[in-house]
């Protein structure tokens, strides 16, 4: 088990808990909203003052704490080899009970700025999509304000409506070629290689 200290407000603090982030401890301090339940958090070592930027979902009630402990599954599971590569590193998912209403915190790697910006965009985009696919998620909502940038790379974001996938699209042999590659049976892969190869 592990906890997270989080302070709203100079008022409020919340004490949240996870069960499957091991024994990491964190106190993290509200420093801005980015939009609807999205903010960015200091975070650091409980007991330490909070100072790595991390991004931080909220969700409110008991359904849709259930579906944020979803996509964090994916997130621990499916996703735990593409963390800080394809897909924003997860710091873990935190649960408590406030006033009687559930609350749910994922804490994840900030990643910020205009993918335009990034060297050889199209190649990827694609790469990480093949990933994506190769681990065995299909996003469901796959299209460019999921593609964030973080440095000179990118990460795919927001796995509220991802679902388990076996695609069966070659995806280790494409993810490897640089041309283009014809996608048998999968359509989210198919409509990134019609769009971001019509770009190149």
């Amino acid at each position: 088990m592990s906890t997270l200290e989080l302070i709203w407000d100079t008022k409020t603090t919340y004490e949240l808990w996870s069960w499957t982030n091991g024994a990491t401890h964190y106190t993290a301090q509200l420093v801005r909203r980015i939009k609807k339940d999205v903010y960015t958090v200091r975070i650091g070592a409980r007991g330490r003052e909070p100072s790595d930027v991390v991004a931080l979902k909220i969700a409110r009630g008991a359904e849709d704490v259930e579906d944020m402990g979803r996509e964090a599954a994916f997130y621990e599971q499916q996703l735990k080899g593409l963390q800080g590569t394809v897909v924003p590193k997860c710091y873990g998912f935190y649960t408590a009970s406030v006033h009687g209403t559930p609350l749910g915190c994922l804490l994840l790697e900030y990643c910020s700025g205009p993918p335009e910006r990034i060297p050889d965009l199209n190649r990827k985009v694609l790469r990480a999509a093949y990933a994506l696919h190769a681990a065995g998620v299909l996003h469901g909502d796959l299209d460019a304000h999921h593609f964030v940038a973080m440095g000179r790379d990118l990460r795919i974001v927001d796995f509220s409506v991802a679902v388990p996938h076996q695609c069966v699209s070659g995806l280790a042999r494409r993810a490897e070629g640089h041309g283009r590659h014809h996608v048998c049976g999968c359509q989210e892969l198919a409509v990134l290689e019609s769009t971001y190869h019509a770009r190149c």
